[in-house]
């Protein structure tokens, strides 16, 4: 029993928990196998793993706010080395993302160059919504976490602290990530939010808090100066839900003609953008889908 408590401790999780005054919303996530998974599959050097990881871990405390398979999407996009950095995250634990980079731009000196201008794009699937909820502000400081505070400040009005971290060992491994977010609920005292601002900023970063073996839940309490319920805790992985299958669906969209011009030129390797997993149509997979028309 001990040991299976150990592993899930050293599990990546986001915890969501509300103040006992109802007035803040906190979620604390460790990602330092996912961030690492992500590295894997994409190859990426260390920038791209450090710019990646801190997105998908914002993707993923903010799907710790929503419901069942409600899914929200972060993106920065730029005109700089990096075009995009795409992470997409479910309530339920599923979190998957992608970086595309532009090969005519150098590499930058500094993270804000990476990105350079451009916006941040944070998009919601809602249950009860047909259209996603979304909200785009400029590219303001070039770092995921100040961004993403400033959006939801100028995008949803609502003020909105978060913490984000990555440590990168000298091999280009992820030794530790993770992150924090609190949200000022509608009615919470001015000095209340000046308690809380002041308790994160003489909190650790929280790397180091990793590093130093707290779990979310000991991260979640050190953060906040009041008593706080967990109210969710749930394992976090990189995951994503493609497969050969989905990909013969999405080609029956581009006709008959498209597909047997695919079939000519040897166009047989299918390649999925999210996780980088390779799928190879044969010909009896090219038969299945003409057969369809």
């Amino acid at each position: 029993m001990n040991e299976l408590k150990k592993t899930y401790q050293h599990r990546d999780r986001v915890v969501r928990a509300m103040s006992d005054n109802g007035m803040f919303r906190i979620a604390v996530a460790k990602t330092t196998q996912t961030v690492e998974t992500a590295r894997i599959k994409h190859n990426l050097d260390p920038l791209l793993t450090y710019l990646l990881g801190k997105t998908l871990t914002s993707s993923v405390l903010l799907s710790s706010f929503l419901k069942g398979e409600e899914r929200v999407i972060v993106q920065a996009e730029g005109t700089g080395k990096i075009k995009l950095i795409f992470a997409e995250a479910m309530q339920v634990g599923e979190v998957r993302g992608f970086v595309v980079t532009d090969d005519e731009h150098p590499m930058p000196e500094s993270l804000s160059e990476a990105l350079s201008k451009g916006f941040l794009k944070v998009s919601k699937m809602l249950y009860e919504k047909q259209e996603p909820v979304t909200g785009i502000v400029e590219l303001v400081h070039g770092d995921i976490a100040s961004d993403l505070s400033y959006y939801f400040e100028q995008s949803e009005q609502i003020i909105t602290a978060v913490n984000l971290g990555v440590t990168i060992n000298d091999d280009g491994e992820i030794v530790h990530s993770g992150g924090i977010i609190v949200q000022a609920m509608p009615g919470a005292e001015l000095s209340h939010i000046v308690e809380v601002q002041r308790s994160l900023e003489e909190m650790p970063p929280i790397e180091e808090l990793l590093d130093n073996g707290y779990a979310p839940e000991e991260i979640l309490r050190q953060a906040m100066p009041f008593s706080v319920e967990i109210v969710n805790n749930t394992p976090v992985d990189f995951f994503c839900r493609c497969s050969l299958e989905r990909f013969m669906s999405k080609l029956l969209t581009l006709g008959k003609q498209e597909i047997e011009s695919m079939k000519a030129d040897g166009q047989r390797e299918l390649v999925c953008q999210y996780c980088s997993s390779v799928y190879e149509l044969t010909d009896e997979h090219f038969s299945t889908l003409l057969q369809s028309f």
